[in-house]
């Protein structure tokens, strides 16, 4: 019975134990610190242009304050645009600009060519009339509305090109 081939000296085979999950290989110290610069990354360029579109916030809730009031205040329609896009533009670029030029600048600008359908007369009209002139019917105070909403939201400066 001492003989060292002998069967019945063989014992069971004993699995190892299930590998550790801590402390991870250093390989996912790597892939951590990856994916915690990217995310820190994002929340700065989240913020970003969060502080960037606050002036487009605020147009657009003012343009809904002026739509809650109906087609008599129709005439802060083109005074709205044109702060929304001396807020997103230099002055120098903006201030000057009216009529056709100012038609250009919001089409281009907002990818649109809402001006040049018509909604420039209704602008010009509502910038250089008298606070007591007839104001646009319904359907253009809509058209109006929806068409600087439009614009407020579409448009693009340098800025957030970059």
């Amino acid at each position: 019975m001492n003989d060292p081939g002998s069967l019945q000296n063989l014992n069971d085979i004993v699995l190892p134990g299930p590998a550790a999950l801590w402390p991870p290989a250093p390989g996912w110290y790597a892939v951590l610190a990856v994916v915690l610069a990217l995310g820190v990354w994002a929340g700065f360029r989240a913020l970003k242009a969060r502080r960037l579109n606050t002036y487009r916030r605020e147009a657009m809730a003012e343009l809904n304050r002026i739509r809650a009031q109906g087609q008599g205040a129709a005439h802060l329609v083109p005074e709205l645009l044109k702060r929304t896009a001396l807020s997103a533009w230099p002055r120098e670029e903006v201030a000057d600009l009216n009529g056709s030029a100012w038609h250009a600048f919001l089409d281009q600008t907002g990818a649109t060519e809402d001006c040049a359908s018509g909604m420039g007369m209704v602008l010009d009209k509502l910038s250089y009339a008298g606070r007591g002139s007839p104001g646009p019917s319904d359907a253009e105070f809509e058209q109006l509305c929806r068409a600087a909403g439009a614009w407020i939201q579409k448009h693009r400066c340098e800025e957030e090109a970059a």
